[in-house]
């Protein structure tokens, strides 16, 4: 890869369609925008320990887990102690991953779920009885990430916040009319046409343990609302998580889609990349 290529990627990371602050006032992280060293020094300071929890269901563990371990290792908060919180459905079938010194794995089970709409719904249930009762004496932030993902470069503590939200890669450069809210006025995960700014992307979420708890309490009120009415929202959980963040309370810091990056789209710097997906296995 020639300088010239690296300086021109590096020129477009930040599009000016989206600019680097929200209108509330939150930063929308980019390469950057930041001081590695400084982040890094100001959360070694403060003795900051940071969760990362991740489902492997079904078949999803088998396809995926292990190539999420091993570059969560790697790339995950090289610099801080970390917890991975892995809830899994088959916990004797978790890989054997050795892990650095700083870096721990706690391994929690959670019941079998049949449909992949329920596995993605109903962490929001797993996240507040199972995840966030054990985080609250260990960690002082947490993530919370699908596992068919793949870190590819270092995903550091510039990314922690009270409240962090993940601008979807495919929908980041769209208009409001584009994006995909929820559009039935029956579902809980309802957003009015005025509404919203952003569509986020329900693979990335994280932030500290008092406001994970709000976020996961409104977002399960609200699927199981959906359910007692015989309503599914268009995009599950997605479509919760996105109503909690336009109109409950706004995200403290957004990343940019460097942060979770679909492939298929085109080339460009990343840190967290979309694995590829195998729903012939994963969604049956």
């Amino acid at each position: 890869m020639s300088l010239t290529y690296v300086i021109y990627m590096r020129s477009l990371i930040c599009s000016p369609k989206v600019p680097s602050t929200t209108s509330w006032g939150a930063p929308i992280v980019w390469e950057g925008t930041f001081d590695h060293e400084e982040e890094n020094r100001f959360h070694q300071d403060h003795g900051t320990v940071v969760g990362l929890s991740v489902f492997a269901v079904g078949k999803y563990l088998e396809t995926y887990l292990e190539d999420f371990l091993v570059s969560a290792n790697r790339y995950f908060m090289p610099s801080l102690p970390c917890i991975v919180y892995i809830l899994t459905d088959n916990p004797k079938d978790v890989p054997t991953i050795h892990v650095r010194p700083a870096m721990s794995i706690t391994i929690l089970q959670v019941p079998l779920r049949h449909r992949w709409q329920d596995i993605s719904m109903m962490r929001m249930m797993d996240l507040q009885d199972i995840v966030l009762p054990l985080a609250r004496g260990q960690v002082d932030y947490l993530f919370c990430m699908d596992v068919d993902q793949i870190f590819s470069s270092n995903y550091g503590p510039e990314t922690l916040d009270d409240l962090v939200a993940q601008l979807h890669s495919g929908y980041y450069l769209q208009s409001r009319e584009e994006l995909p809210y929820e559009t039935n006025s029956l579902s809980a995960a309802f957003i009015p046409p005025t509404m919203g700014i952003f569509y986020y992307h329900a693979a990335v979420f994280g932030g500290s343990l008092a406001r994970l708890t709000n976020l996961t309490s409104s977002c399960l009120n609200g699927i199981l609302k959906d359910k007692k009415s015989g309503v599914e929202a268009i995009w599950h959980d997605e479509s919760h998580l996105n109503r909690y963040l336009a109109l409950e309370y706004l995200p403290s810091k957004v990343l940019s889609p460097e942060y979770c990056w679909d492939n298929r789209l085109w080339l460009r710097y990343h840190k967290l990349r979309w694995a590829k997906k195998s729903y012939e296995k994963t969604r049956v």
